[in-house]
């Protein structure tokens, strides 16, 4: 299996307070990584950082062999990669379907008119299960559905990967079901996925590979179960001690 991204060394400085330090980690393409750890422990900066939002202040980044270290994050669509935000910012005032529709602009595979964003759109609602909604306006949806939007709007530019930054939480049990049927089902499509998340039922149920930062370090990697079973692992991010 193939490393469709790869990340050497990454270490991110803000004002002399170093937020990531010297993390390295990869994806296996058309496989679900997953990344967890407490708050504060540098995963979204990480994120940030592999999709270009932040320029490392060190280390390197590769996608599919290729060195995208510094890249900016508008290019990166055009390479097929895509990624949801923590905190949604849907278009609040266009409906469910030009918010979509409006992503399909991007990506390698760009819709040539609005008829054909549309039609692109039309498919991606009917497959995230947001068709009977299409014409409510995105600001007036509940965190639910605005999540779903966000993924939504990610596969609107067609990508090979995809990036999740939190899309469960705030999610009851059965919303959280939901979400994770949808994300192996886009995995099922070919999309590789590296998820933050906090869920571990989630975490468990979809990620193959697991890598857990703390402090900004990585401090594990392997699958659920054995990132799980680490001992140092359940005292940073359970609170307990094994054995004690």
């Amino acid at each position: 299996m193939s490393h469709i991204i790869e990340v050497e060394g990454l270490t991110k400085t803000f004002k002399g307070l170093k937020a990531v330090n010297n993390v390295s980690l990869f994806a296996e393409e058309g496989r679900i990584t997953g990344m967890i750890g407490p708050n504060g422990a540098g995963k979204s900066t990480t994120f940030n950082m592999i999709c270009g939002y932040y320029p490392p202040t060190s280390g390197r980044i590769r996608f599919r062999g290729q060195d995208i270290t510094g890249k900016r994050a508008y290019e990166f669509a055009d390479m097929g990669i895509a990624r949801t935000f923590q905190i949604m910012k849907p278009l609040g005032n266009l409906s469910v379907l030009d918010n979509v529709a409006s992503s399909a602009f991007f990506g390698r595979h760009k819709a040539k008119n609005i008829t054909q964003a549309r039609e692109i759109a039309e498919g991606i609602l009917e497959f995230t299960g947001l068709a009977q909604k299409r014409n409510v306006l995105a600001r007036s949806m509940g965190t639910p559905d605005q999540k779903r939007l966000e993924m939504a709007r990610a596969l609107a530019t067609k990508p090979d990967m995809l990036f999740l930054d939190e899309v469960m939480a705030g999610l009851n049990p059965a919303e959280t079901e939901t979400a994770i049927d949808l994300i192996r089902r886009i995995n099922s499509q070919g999309v590789t996925i590296f998820l933050i998340e906090h869920i571990m039922k989630a975490v468990v149920s979809l990620c193959e590979k697991v890598v857990v930062l703390h402090h900004g370090e990585k401090i594990a990697e392997g699958t659920p179960e054995q990132v799980m079973n680490d001992p140092y692992v359940m005292e940073v991010y359970l609170g307990v001690k094994k054995n004690a």
